[in-house]
């Protein structure tokens, strides 16, 4: 069994890892990568969170299906007025959205993921700071931040995104949650 499970994650790192090697890294690391369940790895961690946003800027339902776990959640909330909160936990909800948001040609990109440290078979992203642009979303990007998991072997688990609070006049974050600015 054990030995099945090994061959289980080689061969769900070995799907990723093209991606992986065909893309250079755009955005931060930051955060403890460290003690992984045997198999394991940051790096796969990084190249499902890659697949990912490609997958969702092409609707790509292949990519999608290799990006996440079997059981996963994903939610985005408003970044306008006339945006809508989405909530999506199977693969045909993920897809359908996607496909809605691929016709407004909309783009995640990442600009960095504080690594929260294994706990069993998941390593916590958070937070993720990212930009969102969309032909319905007003010119230039809209700045966010969320949270998730990896599961080892899996995909992304959970991935929960909004848009980033805005500080008050003299408010400052902590060094250590400052994020990027576009």
């Amino acid at each position: 069994m054990r030995h099945l499970l090994r061959t289980a994650v080689g061969l769900q790192l070995l799907a990723l890892s093209p991606l992986a090697a065909q893309r250079s890294q755009s955005w931060k690391v930051r955060g403890d990568t460290t003690g992984a369940p045997s198999g394991c790895s940051a790096s796969a961690g990084i190249a499902a969170m890659n697949l990912f946003v490609d997958a969702m800027r092409t609707a790509d339902s292949a990519g999608l299906t290799r990006a996440v776990a079997r059981r996963f959640t994903f939610s985005i909330g408003k970044f306008m007025p006339a945006d809508t909160f989405v909530r999506a936990d199977s693969m045909p909800e993920l897809l359908h959205y996607a496909r809605t948001r691929a016709r407004q040609h909309e783009r995640l990109t990442i600009q960095a993921v504080t690594f929260n440290g294994w706990r069993g078979q998941g390593l916590g992203l958070g937070p993720i700071y990212f930009l969102r642009t969309a032909d319905d979303l007003g010119t230039g990007p809209r700045v966010g931040f969320g949270k998730g998991v990896y599961l080892c072997g899996q995909g992304v688990g959970a991935l929960s995104l909004g848009p980033r609070p805005k500080l008050a006049p003299g408010e400052r974050m902590r060094a250590d949650q400052a994020y990027p600015v576009p």
